[in-house]
């Protein structure tokens, strides 16, 4: 196979699991739904290879899970319990490492929080997943980041298993309010961190957690 090839394969796998999380975002593919290789690859107008390659991606992010005998299925949303049980997490684990990264901000790191705030304020209109997956990116890059500033593996490592970004996206599309909402705190904790305000950083930071957790639970309320 040559390098030509290896990369055009690449490049289709990467086209069918933005589709197929798509799919799974809009909930076109239902929370805990059979997800079929042969139905995505004739939808998709692919071969099974790079559905395979793309599940076994999605898998990893925690949006399908594979059983025995079974196959693919779609995970289940967020629970009301879970949303709880997950902002509590958040709540301990970020402010902590928004106070670190303040602690050590390098000039690099400055210039790489400016980088991701500016790229969190081109929001793109919408509905679907398509349309505020420029906010989804944005957000979990963002909050990446400030733990990988903060220096703590084992904080960073534990945060990016919960794949949060993924599971609260999922519940529900974002209005274009609580987007620029979103970003304008985001801005917040910026301001403090560049500021050198520890003890700022910390509070901007737990302010949009709290924010960001009012703005998910109507979503959940709604179906309970």
């Amino acid at each position: 196979m040559t390098k030509g090839s290896i990369k055009n394969r690449q490049v289709l796998t990467d086209e069918v699991y933005e589709s197929i999380k798509s799919l799974l975002m809009d909930h076109v593919i239902l929370p805990g739904a059979r997800v079929s290789i042969d139905g995505l690859a004739r939808d998709l107008k692919v071969s099974q290879t790079p559905v395979r390659e793309a599940l076994a991606r999605l898998e990893a992010d925690e949006l399908v899970v594979r059983k025995p005998l079974t196959g693919y299925s779609s995970t289940p949303v967020l629970t009301l319990k879970e949303l709880l049980d997950l902002y509590d997490f958040r709540f301990m684990i970020e402010p902590r490492a928004t106070e670190l990264a303040t602690k050590k901000l390098t000039v690099d790191g400055e210039a790489r929080l400016k980088s991701e705030l500016a790229t969190g304020r081109k929001i793109s209109s919408g509905s679907n997943y398509v349309a505020y997956r420029t906010l989804t990116e944005h957000d979990a890059r963002f909050h990446n980041l400030i733990l990988e500033l903060s220096s703590n593996t084992f904080m960073e490592s534990s945060f990016i298993k919960t794949h949060c970004h993924l599971h609260l996206f999922r519940l529900s599309p974002t209005s274009a309010a609580n987007r620029n909402l979103a970003v304008k705190e985001h801005g917040e904790i910026v301001k403090a961190m560049l500021s050198r305000d520890a003890k700022a950083s910390r509070a901007a930071m737990l302010n949009h957690l709290v924010g960001s957790r009012e703005r998910f639970l109507p979503y959940l309320l709604e179906t309970i």
